[in-house]
């Protein structure tokens, strides 16, 4: 019994040390505006189609972010290239500039049914995810200040107005279904290098521990 309740001790501790590990639990929203004015939170932006500049993976997807950046006003959209551009309602206030240096690259995403799962790392500004190239679309991201990992769905399809035109929003899913275009990449741009929730770990791990010495204590282990 006492070997019991030490493990379920463990099991809590370790629960609790991971709350700290994601940043956000359920995928990653792409909705530029629910018509209301209103973005899906961390969204920068989307771009259809999203196979807008070259260079490379990296440098297609740092030119697409500034192009967002570049749009003037919140809920702002403009065309380039053929490209709509969205900018979502979202003020993140001052934002830098997106770079290629330092850029991780994610390829090659499987047909399946769960969400795909990106690891932040150290920390970086932005993330793209995009879809089915010429035939789909891209999702910008701010995740700085995020930890952990984030989610992002499978499967986005173009929202379409009354006149069969793209309106910017992309809708999320993890099952294939018509109309829907599997992810074929996702970059994260501008690494930060910092964990801005180390502190709140830290003092999760001290009480964590302390919890077991005492749990110890009482159980004379």
């Amino acid at each position: 019994m006492k070997i019991k309740y030490l493990a379920a001790a463990a099991l809590i501790t370790l629960a609790s040390l991971g709350l700290t590990q994601r940043a956000d639990a359920a995928p990653l929203g792409m909705t530029y505006n629910d018509g209301s004015g209103n973005s899906s939170q961390y969204l920068l932006g989307t771009v259809i189609p999203g196979t807008q500049g070259g260079g490379g993976q990296a440098q297609r997807d740092a030119t697409m972010t500034n192009a967002l950046l570049a749009i003037g006003s919140l809920g702002g959209q403009t065309t380039i290239n053929s490209g709509l551009y969205s900018r979502s309602f979202n003020s993140f206030g001052s934002l830098p500039a997106a770079t290629a240096t330092g850029a991780v690259l994610g390829s090659g995403i499987a047909d399946g049914t769960t969400p795909v799962t990106v690891s932040l790392g150290t920390g970086f500004q932005y993330l793209v995810a995009a879809y089915d190239g010429p035939n789909g679309s891209v999702a910008v991201f701010n995740v700085a200040g995020l930890t952990g990992s984030v989610d992002l769905f499978r499967y986005a399809a173009r929202e379409l107005d009354a006149n069969g035109d793209p309106t910017g929003n992309l809708l999320g899913s993890n099952i294939a279904a018509q109309g829907y275009f599997k992810m074929t990449g996702w970059t994260l741009l501008n690494p930060t290098g910092t964990v801005p929730d180390g502190g709140t770990t830290v003092m999760l791990l001290g009480a964590a521990l302390g919890g077991l010495g005492m749990a110890r204590r009482f159980l004379k282990i």
